[in-house]
């Protein structure tokens, strides 16, 4: 009985393990940015990407080979999505109410410093 809760636990934890490394991202911050500076950017891009999960990844994410690819969007587009005029459907669905601007503004920061996704 111990041997199969053993196996049962290694197994639990690779899964776990595989799990929060596959979704880790990486950001791209200038290199001249100070570390207090550095460090307050990492914080709100973690903030943005767990906003950004909780609001648009349901429709923005693709998944290509196994891998949800989170959209490389341009200056511009972001500039279109932080006044919220990009379509319809986002001044209907994602109201101050849904979304405040300050949390579009911290999304805003995460989708402008992840690296870029790796064209193959």
């Amino acid at each position: 009985m111990k041997f199969y809760l053993v196996v049962i636990g290694i197994f639990l934890t690779v899964c776990f393990v595989r799990c929060v490394n596959q979704n880790k991202v990486t950001y791209d911050l200038p290199a001249a940015m100070l570390p207090h500076v550095k460090q307050e950017y990492l914080s709100r891009c973690e903030k943005g990407k767990i906003l950004y999960d909780m609001n648009c990844a349901g429709c923005h994410n693709t998944k290509v080979k196994g891998k949800v690819l989170i959209p490389d969007f341009t200056p511009e587009q972001l500039k279109g999505y932080e006044l919220r005029i990009t379509n319809a459907r986002h001044s209907e669905s994602l109201t101050d109410t849904i979304v405040t601007e300050e949390e579009l503004g911290i999304i805003m920061t995460f989708l402008s410093y992840k690296k870029k996704n790796e064209v193959k």
